[in-house]
């Protein structure tokens, strides 16, 4: 299995190269500062590299940046390192994307419909990395966090529906 290779297959076809401490995507001449909008979607670990799966949705970037552990710690020391501080994935056998919007993403595998909600309408969800505002959004009982749910969980009869009520 190469992660590379899968995670091509998920369209991060972009490449990015982390240079002179800023995320260079080379043929599409942009640069991806720590405050631009993108977020990391999958971080894997194989051997002594670290793949980054990374997306700019309004920057219409989809791709990855292989770190080696000097240009990874580089990363984790600049002003990147909150994006980048998510779960990384050692050794994999199988690739799976698990954020999407900087949210974490549950997929229909991983639903437990005791621990899942959906929230519809309620004013305390996180701001839309867009400016505008979501409508609806998972909710984990268990990390009182908000989270998002794969598409296919939505049509889950045993998905509890709350909408908010004043």
């Amino acid at each position: 299995m190469s992660v590379t290779r899968d995670l091509l297959t998920f369209g991060y076809a972009d490449n990015i190269t982390y240079e002179n401490s800023q995320l260079c995507i080379g043929d599409k001449e942009v640069n991806l500062t720590s405050d631009s909008l993108f977020f990391v979607d999958a971080g894997f670990r194989v051997a002594d590299m670290y793949i980054f799966a990374l997306s700019s949705p309004i920057n219409k970037i989809k791709g990855l940046v292989s770190l080696n552990l000097e240009a990874y710690q580089a990363l984790m020391a600049s002003a990147y390192a909150d994006k980048f501080n998510i779960s990384i994935e050692q050794n994999p056998t199988k690739v799976v994307i698990g954020r999407q919007y900087g949210m974490r993403k549950i997929l229909k595998s991983e639903f437990d419909p005791s621990r899942y909600i959906l929230h519809k309408g309620f004013p305390d969800f996180p701001a839309c990395p867009y400016g505008h505002t979501f409508k609806m959004l998972g909710y984990d009982r268990l990390k009182n966090e908000y989270v998002r749910l794969a598409s296919s969980i939505l049509k889950e009869a045993s998905l509890e529906k709350i909408d908010y009520k004043e």
